[in-house]
């Protein structure tokens, strides 16, 4: 079972380790995304991480599908600020065949992926996704859409999604807005995602939410603005793990070289992963650290990092001189990986 923790300072108690459902519509079939939503629910998995744009659209009724097996027991973010196109709506029952095709098509779907990540990320992702704007109104209108779609009164964690300063429209009504809601029981707290170097002053202007959800890896560098307070953080696996996979691949011997100087089996599938969650539940005490996959037994791997970071009374093997440059010269090998190239 996953430890608990608290999101600092909100009252939310929930796992350590949250369930991020932004990637689980790479399984094409829908029976097949509920078997992992499951697989970590019983694996001790209480939180659970969706967006209105998700899933092209169908992420928040299949969490919502969800919920109505164990909303008692667990904890939702949602958020509000990038919403799927009228188009989007339109064709996201095709993308079960559409998914199957592109699994088969790697190189394809990972430039789709940069395409049409958001509103800005070019044509492709004006064509899915708009970006209604970051004021009461439209904070009014998601939350009551996405408290119909997920089937639930409340809603854990509701948070901006990535909002730039200028599609911010009188920030201190939509602050107040969003405290009514709490007082209310609409939702329990309120805060920010996006990437810390892109809100900058939104925060400020904000009057400092009560929840920041942003990237953390081990090649990142978290700033002061999202430093304290409650967190909730992403991406301990996506650009790492290949990162390194990539560097050990360099040379037969690097893959012992470090397997004994971290003193695991580097060629064990689960063995980086696990790694990287437990430094990253090591680095956020603050709230979950989300973690998704698109294999049920893979749920295994992310609760066992989170019971081995929440049983370590001494200097970790992530806190190590060994791990340090692990990290270093994977960095300057493999810079594009890294996010540094």
């Amino acid at each position: 079972m996953s430890p608990v923790r608290e999101l600092l300072g909100t009252g939310v108690v929930t796992s350590a380790v949250g369930f991020g459902c932004a990637g689980l519509f790479r399984i094409p079939q829908r029976k097949a995304r509920m078997a992992v939503m499951l697989a970590a629910y019983d694996a001790g998995i209480r939180h659970f991480d969706t967006a209105p744009m998700y899933g092209l659209g169908l992420a928040e009724a299949e969490l919502g599908a969800f919920l109505r097996l164990h909303r008692q027991d667990v904890t939702v973010t949602t958020k509000f600020g990038i919403d799927p196109t009228h188009l989007t709506r339109t064709l996201a029952p095709l993308q079960g065949p559409a998914r199957a095709f592109l699994a088969k098509r790697p190189a394809v779907t990972e430039g789709l992926k940069t395409a049409g990540k958001d509103a800005d990320s070019g044509p492709v992702g004006r064509l899915l996704y708009s970006a209604p704007g970051y004021h009461r109104r439209a904070a009014q209108r998601s939350l009551e859409r996405s408290l119909r779609t997920l089937g639930t009164d409340y809603i854990d964690v509701f948070l901006l999604h990535d909002p730039r300063g200028e599609l911010m429209r009188n920030p201190l009504e939509l602050a107040d807005y969003l405290d009514e809601q709490c007082k209310s029981g609409l939702i329990r707290c309120w805060g920010v995602t996006g990437s810390p170097a892109r809100l900058t002053g939104v925060l400020e202007s904000l009057r400092w939410p009560s929840v920041i959800q942003h990237r953390d890896d081990v090649f990142s560098e978290v700033s002061g603005e999202t430093a304290d307070g409650a967190r909730i953080t992403y991406g301990a696996l996506a650009r790492a793990v290949p990162a390194f996979g990539q560097y050990l691949a360099r040379t037969p011997g690097d893959l012992t070289l470090w397997s004994e100087r971290l003193g695991l089996d580097l060629a064990a599938e689960s063995a980086l992963p696990r790694l990287l969650l437990a430094a990253a539940l090591r680095r956020n005490t603050s709230g979950p650290v989300l973690f998704t996959t698109t294999r049920p037994e893979r749920v295994a791997v992310a609760v066992s990092a989170a019971a081995e970071a929440a049983a370590d009374s001494g200097p970790s093997i992530t806190e190590t001189a060994a791990f340090s440059e692990f990290i270093a010269n994977t960095r300057a090998a493999c810079p594009e990986l890294a996010g540094l190239g």
